[in-house]
């Protein structure tokens, strides 16, 4: 296993600054997944660290040491590609040695840790055939094996689920945390998706325009995103984000008028907000009920997907340019033009201010045995 400390690691693309000065550590044994949107740099960060990039500025250390002189190799990294990236001519027991045999590995030793590795991976029975004789599922767990043969201490992988079907992602995934537990090693995933994120991570980093946002432990993240951007990003469906104003500051929260027209109280600490602050409301979509709470909000109806024993129920509320979003329990009747009135508690209110600066939340008060 392996600890890894990345200080001020920058990368310039000529005059493209894609990341800046990025801290992390990460310890022996983590499950560390990087989260983003699209071209935030979580791809590119994670080539610095296999070495197969070098970054502008900054340091990258391995064990302590720093790394910028090490090979891939050298590192003890193995990456999986989104591609997998797989040789089409070799049958699956050469792909996964290949790394191996370049290493000049006695051919005992190569035999036994490909056969190894596809007893952990469920693969004895392919290992004659060829990459296109394999579903996407099959090649995966190949590329796979073909970085655990190699015993790395550093396992990076790239996006590897994106090219899977919803149902195999979701199977790929208790994979990869069986294997995580199995091999103890330290591995760092990237993806876009932040369920991977949320059901996979130890630690999630998000990573938005090329900084870090936030790091934390996924219920870290998803209870106290430091900023809108993280709130927004992270949950499914996303936090429903409404403008207003605080209209008044007492000890236990503040009232805040929206755009609809409703005045609503969040459990917001009275030492960060004012009177006529602009601010923006977030509320989860399963916040939002039927059954009675202090806050009330007024939607028409407008599409309804029906998941079995949850609705997604989609609507406007007036003002709000973006629908807004509630799961209501599937025996809850909803239909396109329907008003139906939504509730949520003071406690499961957010606020971000014009800067989208998340305000310190009211800690729960807990009663005595």
């Amino acid at each position: 296993m392996a600890d890894v400390e990345l200080v001020g690691v920058g990368k310039v693309f000529g005059a493209q600054a894609v990341l800046h000065a990025i801290d992390l550590a990460i310890s022996d044994g983590e499950f560390i997944v990087i989260v983003g949107p699209s071209g935030c740099g979580k791809s590119t960060l994670l080539r610095l660290i296999a070495g197969l990039d070098q970054p502008s500025a900054g340091d990258i250390r391995i064990e302590g040491r720093s790394a910028l002189d090490a090979t891939p190799a050298e590192r003890g990294v193995a990456m999986v590609f989104q591609s997998y990236a797989l040789y089409p001519h070799l049958n699956v027991r050469d792909n996964m040695a290949f790394g191996l045999r370049m290493a000049k590995t006695p051919e005992v030793e190569v035999r036994a840790a490909v056969e190894a590795a596809a007893r952990l991976l469920g693969i004895e029975s392919l290992l004659d055939h060829r990459p296109r004789a394999l579903s996407g599922g099959q090649r995966q767990r190949v590329a796979i094996g073909r970085a655990i043969v190699r015993k790395p201490r550093l396992f990076l992988l790239d996006e590897p689920l994106s090219n899977l079907d919803a149902g195999l992602r979701v199977h790929m995934r208790h994979e990869f945390s069986r294997l995580h537990r199995e091999l103890a090693t330290t591995l760092i995933y990237v993806t876009h998706d932040q369920i991977e994120a949320m059901t996979l991570a130890s630690r999630i980093v998000v990573l938005n325009a090329g900084r870090v946002e936030q790091i934390g432990t996924p219920m870290e993240i998803y209870e106290a995103p430091r900023n809108l951007f993280v709130a927004s990003f992270m949950g499914s469906p996303r936090m429903n984000l409404i403008a207003g104003e605080i209209v008044s500051v007492g000890k236990t929260g503040v009232k805040v008028g929206l755009v609809s027209g409703d005045v609503v109280s969040a459990a917001v600490a009275a030492g960060e907000a004012r009177a006529g602050q602009a601010v923006t409301l977030g509320v989860r979509p399963e916040a939002l009920g039927t059954a009675r709470a202090a806050n009330t909000l007024s939607m028409t109806v407008d599409v309804v997907e029906r998941l079995g024993s949850a609705h997604s129920v989609y609507g406007a509320i007036k003002g709000v340019d973006q629908p807004v979003c509630a799961l209501l329990p599937g025996d809850r009747p909803a239909q396109h033009g329907d008003i139906i009135a939504l509730h949520f508690s003071p406690a499961s209110a957010y606020l971000f201010d014009s800067e989208g600066r998340a305000l310190a939340r009211l800690k729960p008060v807990t009663k005595a045995a």
